[in-house]
């Protein structure tokens, strides 16, 4: 057996955030963010975005949304320019 320490790929996941944002019913802007955190397990990460979505609800304008694409919403008073939240997780290997 070789003497070489085999390295084993480890992964981990992290959150992703899209933001999108529709002006009279049209895509008008969209970013996705990578949280910087870095999860061990799959069930940790969904646990960070469950708090995520909790504490935003709480604490925030944004309400649970009715598209299936989406996870939030937030809307202006006049509903023609409205900010779209989704979580989402994505894998990685080291």
């Amino acid at each position: 057996m070789s003497a070489e320490l085999k390295t084993i790929a480890q992964k981990y996941y992290r959150v992703q955030v899209t933001v999108a944002i529709y002006r009279e019913g049209n895509l008008s802007y969209k970013s996705e963010i990578l949280s910087p955190a870095q999860f061990n397990k799959r069930t940790e990460a969904r646990e960070h975005i469950r708090t995520e979505i909790r504490e935003r609800l709480e604490h925030s304008m944004f309400f649970r949304s009715t598209r299936l694409d989406y996870d939030l919403v937030r809307y202006t008073e006049e509903s023609t320019c409205n900010t779209y939240l989704r979580y989402s997780i994505q894998d990685f290997q080291n």
